[in-house]
């Protein structure tokens, strides 16, 4: 595993204690004791707010930008994008974990006695619960991003799931501390890491599809909006990337960073130790992705398979990547991907080279008897015929008759 070059470093201090990066990665906040700052894309400082201290968590919200911040000072805030707090509501102990919903009506937070608290989007409590019965630190909470979720762990080796409302829908005993969760956008998928260097990924219903234990203990976790990949840091030095299935799939060596966090878009990692923050791209990864689908695809298009989905997916893909939009290419990539695999057999005598031979020397054979100015639409007519025959939309009786119908034969 090579060393990686991150896109850019920020030299703060003191270390950070708390980072949180956006949807597409383009800004990211980062916490210390001395107060909060905001970079841009490309690393500067956009505004710090010194008001704010010890901070523990930060969470932004990816649609509004808003901030929650969770301090040790027994303080929830929630901020703007700007800098300026909006509220802040005062606890009965030191605030742990904090998460808020994509369009930031709902944050919740964890406290240093075991208490899970739910806000709306103008500070007014929805709910409250006290975790385990006992006082034990609530270490992590994530709300999905569509904010019907909440899932929390805790130092009582406990983790549970809780609809938006505050009802509990399971509570599952872990075989040790509960040290980071994270969800996916619709709370179909969860993870969590605990403290015996164990990572669990599982569905909504809390049954877990795969589990892997590192030689040493992980220092943080995340997973995209899609659940198509989760990345884990498994040291301040080692950054790897899973499935949803659990294989291991690609990796790289950061600068020595014990806190890090992905952008739930797929498209980069944000990563902080003592010297300073970094950024590194995943495109590396996503590129790697892409390529391989495009195979998937040439392959099933020999087979004599209709790939004309799983085509127009991967076109949409690749424009995606290029437009720098991670989240719609992870969309866009799994559905041309399914659509390959479930690709049918197009019934046609003919094989895939058959058929491109034949629409090549048609091509050819139209495009030197055309001298009228229609023959561009002639053409596109033509070529369109071509291309439903081959995907199975016209038999071969019908696309004879049609093409003999546009060249008046």
């Amino acid at each position: 595993m090579r060393e990686s070059a991150p896109m850019w470093t920020f030299q703060g201090s003191p270390s950070p204690s708390a980072l949180s990066i956006s949807l597409d990665g383009k800004f990211a906040g980062v916490g210390n004791k001395s107060g909060l700052t905001l970079l841009n894309q490309n690393g500067r400082p956009v505004w710090t707010n010194n008001k704010i201290r010890r901070i523990k968590d930060i969470s932004i919200s990816t649609r509004t930008g808003k901030m929650s911040i969770a301090s040790a000072q027994k303080v929830i805030y929630l901020v703007k994008r700007t800098g300026e707090a909006i509220w802040h509501r005062e606890l009965q102990s030191s605030a742990a974990s904090t998460s808020i919903s994509s369009n930031g009506d709902l944050i919740a937070v964890g406290t240093s006695l075991g208490r899970l608290i739910v806000y709306d989007g103008k500070g007014k409590v929805r709910w409250e619960t006290h975790l385990s019965n006992s006082d034990f630190p609530v270490n992590t909470v994530d709300v999905s991003s569509d904010g019907q979720f909440i899932l929390a762990g805790t130092d009582y080796s406990n983790v549970y799931l809780y609809d938006r409302k505050g009802e509990i829908l399971w509570a599952k005993e872990t075989s040790a501390e509960v040290v980071q969760t994270c969800i996916s956008s619709n709370g179909d998928y969860i993870g969590y890491l605990t403290s015996d260097r164990t990572f669990y990924f599982g569905v909504k219903s809390s049954r877990i599809l795969w589990e892997k234990t590192f030689t040493q203990q992980p220092v943080w976790i995340d997973m995209t909006q899609t659940a198509d990949f989760v990345t884990v840091g498994e040291s301040s030095s080692k950054v790897t990337l899973f499935t949803k299935e659990g294989r291991k799939v690609w990796g790289f060596k950061p600068r020595p960073s014990p806190r890090g966090v992905m952008a739930s878009g797929g498209g980069s990692v944000f990563l902080g130790g003592q010297g300073g923050v970094y950024k590194y791209s995943l495109e590396p990864y996503l590129k790697r992705l892409l390529l391989h689908t495009n195979k998937r695809i040439e392959k099933a298009f020999n087979e004599n398979l209709d790939t004309t989905t799983a085509k127009k997916y991967f076109k949409t893909a690749e424009s995606s990547f290029k437009s720098g939009n991670h989240l719609d290419f992870l969309v866009s990539i799994q559905q041309a991907r399914r659509s390959a695999r479930e690709a049918r057999i197009i019934e046609s005598e003919q094989t895939p080279n058959e058929r491109r031979i034949e629409r090549n020397e048609m091509e050819k054979a139209v495009s030197s008897s055309l001298e009228n100015s229609g023959e561009d639409e002639l053409m596109s007519k033509l070529v369109q015929l071509a291309e439903m025959r081959e995907s199975g939309i016209l038999s071969e009786e019908e696309f004879v008759i049609a093409k003999s119908k546009l060249l008046n034969l």
